[in-house]
């Protein structure tokens, strides 16, 4: 047998077994720990597959796992975790934080929540990634979640589409109108369900490429068919707030001390354009709590209301929202980290499989 087909017969053994626990326990749990071996896991985690990419095993295992039907959330645990042997940078009590806080998000509970005024936005994350189970390296497929002001999210995974780098001449993918209506309408009528009914009166959208409208692209007037989707579903009062997150090449230095810039550091370039810092010196711990030189994000507000002060307050109070880890923050909000998280577990999935909507299947 190749390493592959070890791989995905030992997942086989897991999901018989899991299968059995879902479908036949008497009182069916909330919650499934998974451990793997540390042979296993040392051979067979990671191994040379086609088209020069690499089969993940934790990946594909927990894709087949959350399409079953009745699926519950799942917890994979390494032997060496469990034994206290695998080398980590983390001490023992930040391993104990991050699975305690992370399984206590999974089985339905809220860690903690933002003290924010307004509470009925609906802060919504588009990003895309790569097909890899497709032949045609043009395949993208976009994932869109949605959350509310206590970090309770839902993930919508968009229908695959096809983007030429070299015609577009853009690396970034955009969205037709339709396709950017259409999935923004599903997301917004998902998020209303799972927000206990209760509408939202601000959308706000983080978007980690620019946006086109109809002006630089007929063709993919995603601005416009974002728009239209949220009215379509929300009448035309609701408030919507178009904003681009990307890495910034502007870098600011403090003139006193030796430390780094004071995370929370805004620089604003005009009224809509801003440089800043969700990482940096923290001066209730009075230090920096990084290994790395702080990087700062250029946030550009494309098309709304909300000043540039009052995003850039979102983006931070978002970035303290990864219930996935113990640190004090995150250096992106999570309506743009978690995409990463739930395009690795997608891309392992079965093109046909109905996936859940709740985030925490994905961590």
């Amino acid at each position: 047998l190749t390493n592959f087909d070890k791989s995905v017969r030992i997942c086989d053994l897991y999901i018989a077994k899991y299968k059995i626990l879902v479908n036949n326990s008497l009182s069916k749990p909330g919650l499934c720990f998974i451990i793997i071996p540390t042979e296993v896991f040392k051979r067979l985690s990671s191994i040379p597959y086609r088209n020069n990419l690499h089969f993940n095993l934790r990946r594909y295992l927990k894709a087949q796992l959350i399409a079953i039907p009745g699926a519950i959330p799942v917890q994979i645990i390494l032997e060496d975790t469990i034994l206290g042997t695998k080398k980590s940078l983390q001490d023992l009590s930040m391993q104990a934080w991050n699975f305690v806080v992370a399984n206590y998000y999974k089985s339905g509970a809220t860690p903690w929540t933002l003290t924010m005024k307004d509470k009925h936005t609906c802060f919504i994350g588009v990003s895309f990634h790569k097909v890899h189970n497709s032949e045609n390296n043009l395949v993208r497929s976009s994932i869109a979640q949605a959350f509310n002001f206590e970090g309770k999210g839902i993930v919508f995974i968009g229908k695959p589409f096809e983007w030429d780098v070299k015609k577009m001449n853009t690396p970034a993918p955009h969205l037709t109108y339709e396709y950017a209506k259409n999935l923004i309408s599903q997301v917004i009528e998902e998020y209303k369900v799972f927000n206990r009914n209760i509408p939202p009166n601000r959308v706000v959208i983080h978007k980690t490429t620019d946006f086109w409208n109809s002006s630089i692209n007929a063709n993919y007037a995603e601005v416009e068919g974002l728009k239209d989707g949220i009215r379509h579903v929300l009448g035309e009062d609701i408030v919507i707030d178009l904003v681009t997150i990307k890495s910034s090449n502007i870098k600011l230095l403090r003139r006193d001390g030796k430390y780094p810039v004071i995370r929370g550091t805004m620089l604003p370039l005009d009224q809509q354009t801003g440089v800043l810092y969700t990482t940096g010196y923290i001066p209730y711990y009075e230090t920096f709590p990084g290994v790395h030189i702080p990087h700062p994000l250029d946030v550009s507000i494309y098309e709304g209301e909300s000043t540039l002060r009052n995003v850039c307050d979102e983006i931070m109070a978002l970035t303290k929202l990864n219930f996935n880890n113990c640190n004090y923050y995150d250096s992106l909000p999570i309506t743009i980290r978690f995409a990463q998280k739930v395009g690795e577990i997608i891309q392992y999935a079965d093109e046909d499989a109905k996936l859940p909507n709740k985030y925490y299947f994905y961590m």
